[in-house]
């Protein structure tokens, strides 16, 4: 009999996690493409900051989305987190973009039935199958095809939650008929205890992509009401690029259970540019990352801009590189707010306290945020011969960097006077500098040397109970 207990208690309590250890992503996720050259490249970035006090909004990246879906003629892709105009409409206003992107598609469509549109995105929109956000349910009765991305066919990073998420509770779905109120906004439809319970798997697609049959945005900032205001970054391109991106996103749509036409691309033939592009997915983003940093040299530079950093494979290679005597500057959010909630900094205050505390050689800046996020994730390295850029919609994390999440950056290589290297280069030291307003706060305003908040940090990140 008690044999028979221990082998019960097995089953039901270690195979389960066994089970989530063993999960895998979809083939082809974490790709990392050829070099190509890139015909167009731009540079776009979104800033909040203070001047004399005052709030400016120095906001770009969502007009050029709805300027790229205005220029389209045959074909566009959108992928993107974060697409819903949930929030506490009695205590904030943020723009309506939800609405205006969904009644440019809509325009777009009416304008040019022949188009194809499809919308691709992660089902916290609709808090995991609980209720149909409005706006996909408008494209949908409009002709665009939108995807729901199947979280279910991802590698879990949570484990010790997930094992037993997948053994019990993932045969039930997520059920409608809400009763829960939202947690997301309290007007926000009701929500279901399976709806939540799949919520705790802390899985996403995290992508940012706009594609069309000319070009592409790859960014770091969502078409998400109470996200408008956020800083960010993003990469307008065109060129062989734009093969990489759709064969990437098609595969998402495949394993969520749609399958996309092959739309004919318009790529121009590359001018004389030395600026070469790639798109790298899930954790071909940490290789990338690394490998960079493991080059960088006495006399080279590395900037970085960054939401969410507590991988301890890049902290360490930073730290690597700093001892080599390589320049590194980070800017990075304090963590402190969130969609009008305050957070106690984790990670970014623990992680860069403890860097810092290493090397006191590494220059840190916190971004002046006042109710917003700093939500940019880019990194640019200041070569001897060349400059390279990583840039998306991947935050530093384990769980953004090493094959949990799916995410979609791009590495660009670019000479050191090109017009590229030149705006980015301004945009940091803007920043960095404060230049013509208040960006950004001395390190120390933010700093946390507590080893419990410290430790604390480390094991969420490890186990993956956490949503960083």
């Amino acid at each position: 009999m008690q044999n028979k207990v221990w082998i019960l208690s097995f089953v039901l309590c270690i195979l389960p996690i066994l089970w989530s250890l063993s999960t895998q992503n979809p083939p082809e996720t974490s790709f990392a493409g050829d070099f190509v050259p890139l015909t167009q490249v731009e540079f776009i970035s979104d800033r909040t900051f203070q001047k004399n006090s005052l709030p400016i909004h120095d906001t770009n990246i969502f007009q050029t989305q709805l300027d790229i879906i205005e220029d389209a003629q045959q074909f566009i892709l959108l992928d993107q987190f974060l697409f819903n105009d949930a929030y506490d409409k009695e205590k904030f206003s943020y723009p309506a973009q939800v609405d205006a992107m969904t009644q440019a598609l809509i325009a777009k469509k009416r304008e040019n039935p022949s188009i194809e549109i499809i919308f691709i995105t992660d089902p916290i929109n609709e808090f995991y199958g609980a209720y149909r956000e409005e706006h996909l349910q408008l494209l949908e009765e409009n002709g665009i095809r939108t995807v729901i991305t199947d979280l279910n066919q991802l590698k879990d990073s949570n484990p010790l939650y997930s094992g037993y998420y997948r053994t019990f509770f993932q045969w039930f779905g997520s059920g409608k008929d809400g009763w829960i109120q939202n947690p997301i906004a309290k007007d926000a439809p009701d929500v279901t205890l399976r709806s939540i319970l799949k919520l705790l798997n802390f899985k996403a697609n995290h992508r940012k992509i706009l594609l069309t049959e000319r070009e592409a945005l790859i960014s770091s900032a969502n078409p998400h009401d109470p996200s408008a205001h956020h800083s960010n970054v993003a990469l307008r391109c065109s060129g062989e690029i734009l093969k990489q991106i759709l064969a990437s996103e098609k595969n998402v749509a495949s394993f969520s259970g749609a399958d996309l036409k092959e739309p004919s691309l318009s790529i121009e033939k590359a001018p004389s540019s030395d600026t070469q592009g790639r798109l790298i997915t899930e954790k071909a983003i940490l290789d990338s990352l690394l490998d960079n940093i493991h080059s960088a040299k006495m006399g080279d530079n590395i900037y970085m801009g960054i939401f969410y950093i507590s991988d301890v494979k890049v902290l360490s290679a930073l730290s690597e590189a700093a001892k080599r005597g390589v320049t590194i500057q980070i800017i990075a959010d304090p963590n402190k707010d969130a969609f009008g909630l305050k957070k106690n900094g984790t990670p970014n205050r623990m992680a860069l306290s403890r860097l810092a505390k290493e090397n006191d050689s590494i220059q840190i800046r916190w971004y002046h945020t006042n109710g917003e996020q700093y939500h940019s994730k880019m990194v640019f390295f200041e070569f001897a011969k060349e400059n390279r850029l990583i840039l998306g919609s991947a935050n530093y994390t384990r769980r953004n960097i090493e094959g949990y999440n799916l995410e979609s950056n791009i590495e660009v290589i670019t000479p050191k006077n090109s017009q590229l290297s030149q705006d980015i280069t301004q945009y940091f030291y803007t920043l960095w500098n404060n230049t013509d307003g208040d960006y950004t706060v001395e390190f120390e305003q933010y700093q946390n040397d507590n080893p419990l908040s410290y430790w604390r940090y480390r094991i969420q990140e490890f186990t993956g109970l956490s949503a960083f």
